[in-house]
């Protein structure tokens, strides 16, 4: 369901309407009912109000400073930045780690990962304070290696390698676990089911029950209200899936859930949990670079297409700002690689 925003003034007079253009209403406005815009509430004692009034939509944000694809991405509430991580543009494989502030819309340069690489799984860990990188390919090897970012000394630490050498994996980090998890991937060889769990505690990983299905290019999100790892949609070598299953730490078991009405891989998802809804976002059907935004509900177990994103492009990360109620897409490939950045209202 869409944010309710309460615009009511205490004392607020009752019985009489606010105007902003030409749009009347009493005390509260959904976002279906405007664009996030700036608006002046007039009441008839001469008072006045600015607020921010919204609807449903993707805004323009400020570009990355690196055109890339097959990057990650993670929000670090501690610091109230979204990172992107690594990746490929069209000559090298990169280490490349900028820092989105919405406050100034502006992104920064930061501590570069020790390791090149694209097809790599991101997650931020908010017991740790730490932001990981997990696994990935550099056109040669297929990498167990982790990493862990450290905002506060801006620095990057070895940390204990995944039990599986991957890419094209996806991950989610488990607040009721404590947990990071490493889903799926593809070893060079195989598309894989593997799911492993890292533990800062530690410092190790633990095989946990495989996925039902073995994909490459899923995406995945942890819905922090039901305690499940969604993992959507993906390539399993063969087809384009439009598939939806949901991890239980709790019973160490995978159930599915309702498909994603599109079938595609590449994609990336981010979890809004002020609207205990998931989206899944952009990718490509094999035919198509799409531009298809979807929201998942556990409350209905149902999805909705949403507005489509502006820009249809592959291989770019998702990230959702609780500061800043948006959900970011980042860079990806949509012909080029590109740095374009868009945030999502919903």
């Amino acid at each position: 369901m869409p944010h309710l925003y309460d615009l009511s003034v205490n004392p607020y007079p009752p019985g009489l309407p606010n105007v902003v253009g030409t749009k009347s209403f009493t005390t509260q406005l959904t976002l279906s009912d405007k664009f996030f815009d700036v608006g002046i509430y007039q009441y008839p004692a001469g008072f006045y109000e600015s607020i921010t009034y919204y609807r449903p939509g993707w805004m323009a944000l400020a570009s990355d400073t690196t055109g890339r694809a097959d990057t990650a991405g993670a929000y670090d509430r501690s610091a109230n930045l979204t990172y992107t991580i690594d990746g490929s543009n069209s000559t090298s494989y990169l280490t490349t780690v900028t820092g989105y502030s919405k406050t100034s819309n502006s992104w920064t340069a930061l501590a570069s990962d020790t390791t090149a690489r694209n097809y790599l799984a991101a997650a931020y860990d908010s017991s740790a304070n730490l932001t990981y990188a997990i696994d990935g390919h550099n056109g040669t090897s297929y990498f167990t290696t982790v990493t862990g970012y450290s905002k506060a000394s801006n620095s990057w630490t070895a940390l204990a390698s995944d039990t599986t050498g991957r890419a094209g994996t996806t991950g989610a980090y488990d607040s009721s676990a404590n947990l990071t998890y490493a889903i799926d991937g593809y070893n060079g060889t195989s598309y894989l089911a593997t799911v492993t769990a890292y533990s800062k505690t530690s410092n190790s990983w633990t095989a946990l029950t495989n996925d039902t299905v073995s994909l490459e290019y899923l995406a995945a999100a942890y819905d922090s209200s039901a305690n499940l790892t969604y993992a959507i949609d993906g390539y399993d070598g063969t087809s384009y899936q439009r598939y939806n299953m949901a991890y239980s730490y709790a019973s160490n078991s995978w159930t599915a859930q309702a498909g994603d009405p599109v079938s595609r891989s590449g994609l990336a998802a981010a979890y809004d949990y002020y609207g205990g809804t998931t989206y899944a976002i952009d990718g490509t059907d094999s035919t198509n670079l799409l531009p298809t935004v979807t929201a998942y509900s556990k409350t209905t177990n149902s999805w909705t297409e949403l507005v489509g994103d502006t820009t249809a492009r592959v291989g770019l990360a998702a990230v959702y700002d609780s500061s800043a109620k948006l959900t970011y897409a980042i860079d990806g490939y949509n012909g080029s690689f590109t740095s374009t950045v868009t945030g999502l209202i919903y």
